[in-house]
C-alpha cells in the first residue's frame, strides 16, 4: 500500500510529510498502478474516462466498473490517501485550474503513463468545487519526461488555433516537474463507425499554400538516416525524394486512443510530444489505421495489407490524396511510413508485425527499378 501512495506523492513533493490527505481509488493494471480515482460516485466515474479503452472488452469493464462507482459499489479498488501540501507550487498551479482560493486541495485523479518508459508521464484530471471536470493536466517527473512535456508545449504554442488541436491553458515548471493544462474535453475515443469523418479532421491540416520536396521535410531526413539497410528503401527514396507536395501538420501518434470524440462529433487530438509543424500528408491516416488493427484488433498481415490497399483505393483517400499533391506515389508512402515507424519509431509493440506488413506491400515493388 505505501509502494503505491509513494508512486503518486512524487507527484506532489509531500510523501509522509505534513499536509492534506486526499483520498483516492487505486487500479492496477498488471500488478502496477495505474489510474487513481476521486472518492466520490460521479467524480470517479468522470476521472475513469481517462482510460481511452479500445477492445469491446475493456470497454465493457470500464461500463461496469463506471455504474458501479456511480452506485457507491468501488468493487475492485483500493483505497489510498495521499499527503498534499497546500503551499505546494504544483498543488496552488491545479488551485488556479479548479478556481480555488489559495491553500485549498481541488479535487483530482491521476492516470500514470507506461511505467517501463523513461518518459513516463502522470495525467491529472481537475474538478471545481462542484465535482465537475475542468483541466487535464499532463505533468513529467524525470528529465526524458520533461522533455517531452516542453516539446508538447512549444507546439502547441505554434499551432494555436488549427482544427483538432487543444488550446494551451497553462504551464508550469519547477525543480521537481514540469506540466501544461488543456481545458477538459468530454468524448470517448473514436471507433471504427467514426472514421468516416477521420478526413474532415486531416483535410485542413494540409498546407495548400506550400510545397515542398519531400527532402525537405524533418521526418525525411531521419528517415533518410536510418532507413539505408532496407532492401526497398533505394525504390521507395528514388521514387520519393524530389517528389513536390503539400506539407501537413503532423501528430506522429495519431490513433483513436490519442483522440476524443465529443457527443456531438467534435474531434480533439491529443498528445502533440511527437507534432511537427511540417509533417508529410497521409502519414497521420497511415498510422491511425494500420497501429489500431495491429495493436487493438490483432488482424494478420494478409488482411492488415488489404485494408492498406482498400484505404488508397478509396474515395475520400483519393480526394485527400488529390488535395495534398499525392497521387501517383500513395503505396510508396505508405512503406516510407512504415519504414519510419520501424527504422526511426521502433515501437515497444506492433513492430514485428510492421515489418512484417512492410514485406507485403513492398513485394511487387522492390522488383521494379527506382
Amino acid at each position: 500500500m505505501a509502494g503505491a501512495e509513494g508512486f503518486w506523492n512524487e507527484l506532489f513533493g509531500a510523501g509522509g510529510g505534513p499536509g492534506a490527505a486526499v483520498h483516492l481509488r487505486l487500479l492496477r493494471k498488471q500488478g502496477q498502478p495505474f489510474l487513481a480515482l476521486p472518492a466520490g460516485g460521479r467524480a470517479a466515474a468522470a476521472a475513469l474516462g481517462l482510460y481511452p479503452a479500445q477492445t469491446g472488452r475493456a470497454r465493457a469493464a470500464r461500463a461496469v466498473l463506471r455504474w458501479l462507482l456511480l452506485a457507491g459499489a468501488a468493487v475492485g479498488t483500493e483505497s489510498i490517501s495521499l499527503r498534499v501540501s497546500p503551499g505546494d507550487p504544483f498543488a496552488e498551479f491545479l488551485c488556479s485550474l479548479a478556481g480555488a482560493g489559495r491553500g485549498a486541495v481541488p479535487g483530482f485523479g491521476i492516470l500514470a503513463g507506461n511505467p517501463a518508459s523513461p518518459g513516463q508521464r502522470f495525467i491529472v484530471l481537475v474538478f471545481d468545487a462542484h465535482q465537475r471536470p475542468v483541466a487535464v493536466v499532463k505533468a513529467g517527473l524525470s528529465e526524458p519526461a520533461r522533455g517531452l512535456v516542453r516539446k508538447e508545449q512549444s507546439f502547441l504554442e505554434a499551432v494555436a488555433g488549427k482544427a483538432g488541436v487543444p488550446k494551451l491553458r497553462g504551464t508550469f515548471q519547477s525543480s521537481r516537474l514540469e506540466a501544461l493544462a488543456l481545458d477538459y474535453f468530454a468524448g470517448q475515443a473514436p471507433r471504427p463507425r467514426d472514421d468516416w469523418a477521420l478526413p474532415a479532421l486531416l483535410w485542413p491540416w494540409v498546407d495548400g499554400q506550400r510545397t515542398v520536396s519531400l527532402g525537405e521535410v524533418p521526418a525525411w531526413g531521419r528517415l533518410e538516416g536510418a532507413a539505408g539497410g532496407s532492401p526497398l528503401w533505394p525504390v521507395v527514396a528514388g521514387r520519393l525524394r524530389a517528389r513536390a507536395l503539400h506539407p501537413a501538420l503532423a501528430h506522429g501518434d495519431l490513433a483513436p486512443w490519442n483522440i476524443k470524440l465529443s457527443p456531438q462529433g467534435h474531434w480533439r487530438v491529443l498528445d502533440w510530444e511527437r507534432g511537427e509543424v511540417t509533417g508529410i500528408a497521409g502519414w497521420d491516416w497511415f498510422h491511425y489505421l494500420i497501429q489500431r488493427a495491429i495493436l487493438v484488433e490483432r488482424r494478420p498481415t494478409r488482411e492488415l495489407a488489404g485494408r492498406v490497399e482498400g484505404l488508397l483505393n478509396s474515395e475520400p483517400f483519393q480526394r485527400y490524396a488529390a488535395h495534398a499533391g499525392l497521387r501517383g506515389c500513395e503505396r510508396e508512402l505508405v512503406l516510407a511510413y512504415l519504414l519510419y515507424s520501424a527504422e526511426v519509431i521502433k515501437p515497444a509493440e506492433g513492430l514485428p508485425q510492421t515489418r512484417d506488413l512492410v514485406s507485403a506491400l513492398g513485394g511487387t515493388l522492390k522488383r521494379l527499378k527506382p
